[in-house]
Order: C-alpha cells, then structure tokens, then sequence
C-alpha cells in the first residue's frame, strides 16, 4: 500500500508540469498569433516620408486627442522646407517681413533658391492653405469640448432616475454616447480631415514653387534672348558696313542694304517686345512673392539636372508621394471611419455581449452574489423597453449615402492613380525631349550654323556667293541661338512640372 501511496503524488505534479507546460506553450502562440493574410486589412499605402506618421497619430490611441494636434502643428511649421536648401532659408526667414530689403536683394541678384524660400514665407495662397489646416485643428478642441460635455452631463444626472429609458448606472458600457469605443473613430475622423487639408496645403505649396520656377527661368529666357537680339544687331550692323562698301564699288545693289537695313529694324522691335514680356513676367514674380514693384536685378543660372531619372521608377513614386492622391486616401478613411461609426450605433452587435458588465466594478463572486457577474442570456430589449442600440430603428438614408458616397471616393482614387501613370508619361516625355534637343542645338548645331556664318561672310566680301545665302546665314544662327535658350528653359520648366506631378523632389 505504501508505494501506491507515494504514487499517487507523483503522478499529480507529473500531470501539473505537463498542464502547465501547455498552457505555457499556448499563451506564447497566442500572444505571438497573426491572422492569415485573407482576413488581414491591407494597410494603407504612404503617401510619402513623414505621412507614415502622420497616419499613426490618427489611426491609434484613442486617449490622446492633446498629442495628436501639437503634431499637426509641427507638420505645418516645416512644410516645403525640404525643397529648399536650409542655409538659404534660414537667411530669408530672417528678412522676410522686410518688403524693403527684399526689394534691395532681389534688385541686385535674383536666385532661383531665394525667390523659391521668399515664397514659401510670403505667397497669399500658402498663408491661406496654412489658415485652413489650422482650422481644421481646431475640430480636435472640438471633439474634446463635447466629450468634456456629456461627462459633465453624466456627473449631474448620475443620482437621477426618471425611469425612462435604461436606468443610469456606472459608465455603463451599452449605452455610452455616442457608442463604446467610438472616442478613436472620432479621433480618425478629425485626424483625417486635418491630413487631407495638410495635403492640399501640400499641393498649393508645390504649385507655387513650380509657378516661381516657371517664371525664373521665362525671365532667364528672355534675358538670353535679349543678349543674343543685341549681338546680332552689331553682326547685322558689321554686314551692313560690307554691303555698303561692296555698293560703293559696284559689286552689289542696293537691295542688299535695305534688306540689312529692314533686318535691323524687326531686331530692334524684337527688342521692345522682349522687354515688355520681362515686365509681364516680373509683375507674375511680384504676385508669387508678394512683393511691391522693384526692378529686378541681375539673373544667376540655375543649374540643371544633367539627366532624367530613369522613367520605369517614377510611377511608383507618383502614386506614393502625390498629394493629390494622398488627400483622397485620407478622404476615403475619414468618410470610412464615419460608416463604421453609423454602423455601430444603430446595427446589432457582432457578439451577445455576455462578457460586458454594466453595474459597475464587481465586489461580489461566487455562489452567494447577488446576480450573476456577466449577463447569461440576451434580450429583446433593455431596460424599460429600451431598443438594444441607442440609435435602433431609425431612418438610415443619410448612411446609405455616406456608403454611396465612399464608394465612389474608391472609384475616384482608382481613376486618379491611372491618370497619374498617364501625366508621368506625359511629363517626363517633355521634359527628355526639351533636354534631347537642347543638347543637340548646343553640342552639334550651333557649332555648325557658327562655321556655316563665318565661311558666308568670307564669301559674301569676296562676292563669292550672293546675298541671300549670306543673310540666310546670319538668320539661321540667330534662331539656333534662341531656340538653344528657350530649349535651355523649357527644360527646366518641364522638369519642375514633372516634380510636381511625381510629388516630390528629383534633383
């Protein structure tokens, strides 16, 4: 009897260990358990650096509505500044309440860099857009504020009992406004709203600063062309002494003077029309920095990029970083997140709700309690004949439109994202074609239409060739030279245009 005795021990702490051991092992699978990928929600596609934040602030903790809006803030303190270079911008930020020195600045030199800082700090539509997200902040105070309200409301009324509807009771689960934990779908909705708005403030800061870089490099355009205009006048002039002197001794008519003569007289009212067109541009400089008018001072050549970047990875990037795409992404999440608040309120639970407790912390257990510790049965209604939903049984027209709605939100964006494949090929074709023919006017034409020009003058005063091929000559490097410097521009505006299309910078 004895070793069946000691047995009997023996076994109950072997069965122990190995219950333990189990339920060891399955605590560890359950807190390390990941569901399949075909019930997984696909998490949302960043729009670009930073906004991977920027969603985390909005999408978790539903407590923490006072640390959400400080980051909005700082978002929009340092928006844009990641397109200019720092040193520069620290530089403006110090003068850029002075209208006077900027004056004085930009009447001395003009530099691409600087005039993109002046804008970010002084364009109307940028202090506008920042108004708005600031705006939109507001709507966190504004959620806190009702919250702040009704459990105000719930202290007063907490001893009162009209016996209408469900008897108030401790934070009662069921019946909390507008629904339990609906305090992170509100969070979401603002937070949103308040990320679609930093989007839009996104694309007005790019539109300008594409705009700013348009203009400068129309005004470095005009500029050459100016440069050009004038060295051609003192070639045409130079021309003109040989012909005169080739009349004089009877080698030529005197129509080749007068077409010289005719020749100088279109330059020099190409002249006037350039430089009425740098007052057109400079007035659209004015407008974009806010400033009065100043006359402008000396250009400083942007440099350009040397090559594109390869075509294959640019829509990728577009569909990441464009923020018009990314402020229908958080449009769609915030119209989503207000379905999934309707939904709660007014549809059936997805569970019978035997694990909620709605009297308060339980100080009573076992055999001799009073009621049961959680609800064993479901009901029809609630107390009082209460609907089970707060919300239950009325009307949903307004919901079937927010779903309508969204729908056509995911349709939209879908559009968008094939559309943006289509302006990337567009842009970025512009952009190789300006840079393709520039190098082949700079590198190959312009060398040959200048051997071209200096073997007609020789034989134009040697009476080698006639006229015509000798002023044909002159105007062929004339338009080689211009079409070099509006090829130079246009380059760097379709590049701009490109970046604005991808979203971000690729230089």
């Amino acid at each position: 009897m004895k070793p069946l005795i000691w047995m009997i021990p023996v076994l109950a702490l072997f069965s122990y260990s190995s219950v333990s051991g189990s339920y060891r092992q399955m605590k560890k699978e359950l807190d390390t358990y990941q569901p399949p990928a075909v019930f997984s929600v696909p998490e949302a596609v960043p729009s670009a650096t930073g906004k991977e934040e920027r969603q985390d602030r909005v999408a978790t903790g539903p407590d923490a509505f006072a640390s959400v809006k400080p980051g909005f803030e700082t978002d929009l303190s340092t928006m844009g500044q990641d397109r200019v270079d720092p040193d520069i911008y620290s530089h403006i930020k110090g003068v850029a309440g002075d209208e006077t020195a900027l004056s004085r600045l930009l009447g001395q030199r003009v530099r691409l860099d600087e005039i993109k800082a002046i804008s970010l700090l002084r364009n109307p539509e940028i202090r506008a857009a920042g108004e708005k997200i600031l705006a939109e902040i507001q709507s966190f105070d504004q959620v806190m504020n009702l919250d702040d309200q009704l459990r105000r409301y719930s202290t007063f009324t907490a001893a009162v009992n009209s016996k209408v509807g469900p008897i108030k009771t401790k934070d009662s689960v069921k019946m909390a406004f507008p629904s339990p934990g609906l305090t992170a779908l509100k969070r979401k909705i603002v937070g949103n709203s308040a990320s679609q708005q930093m989007e839009k403030a996104a694309v007005t800061i790019k539109s300008v600063l594409r705009d700013v870089e348009t203009v400068f490099r129309d005004l470095d355009f005009i500029t050459r062309s100016i440069r050009i205009t004038r060295d051609t006048i003192a070639a045409f002039d130079r021309l003109k002494d040989v012909a005169t002197v080739l009349y004089r001794s009877g080698k030529t008519s005197f129509q080749d003077v007068i077409k010289i003569n005719i020749k100088l007289e279109e330059l020099k009212e190409n002249l006037v029309t350039l430089a009425s067109e740098k007052k057109t541009a400079a007035i659209r400089l004015y407008e974009l920095l806010d400033l009065p008018r100043f006359k402008v001072g000396k250009l400083e050549s942007a440099p350009l990029p040397t090559k594109l970047p390869p075509e294959a990875g640019l829509y990728t990037q577009a569909r990441d970083h464009r923020q018009e795409l990314a402020a229908l992404r958080f449009q769609i999440e915030k119209v989503a997140a207000m379905v999934e608040m309707a939904e709660t309120m007014t549809q059936a639970r997805a569970t019978l709700g035997f694990s909620f407790n709605d009297e308060g912390l339980l100080n009573t257990t076992g055999t001799d309690a009073p009621k049961e510790a959680f609800a064993t049965q479901t009901m029809a209604a609630m107390k009082n004949n209460s609907p089970p939903r707060a919300w239950y049984g009325i009307s949903e027209p307004w919901l079937e439109q927010t779903r309508k709605t969204l729908a056509s939100l995911k349709s939209t964006l879908k559009a968008q994202e094939n559309a943006t494949d289509r302006m990337v090929r567009q842009a970025w074709f512009k952009a190789d074609k300006n840079h393709r023919e520039h190098l082949l006017y700079r590198d190959k034409i312009l060398p040959l239409a200048k051997s071209a020009l200096d073997v007609a003058t020789r034989e134009y005063e040697t009476g080698s060739i006639p006229f015509s091929q000798a002023i044909g000559s002159y105007t062929d490097w004339l338009k080689v030279q211009l079409t070099i410097a509006r090829k130079n521009s246009d380059y760097g505006i379709s590049f701009a245009e490109l970046e604005y299309v991808v979203g971000k910078p690729l230089r």
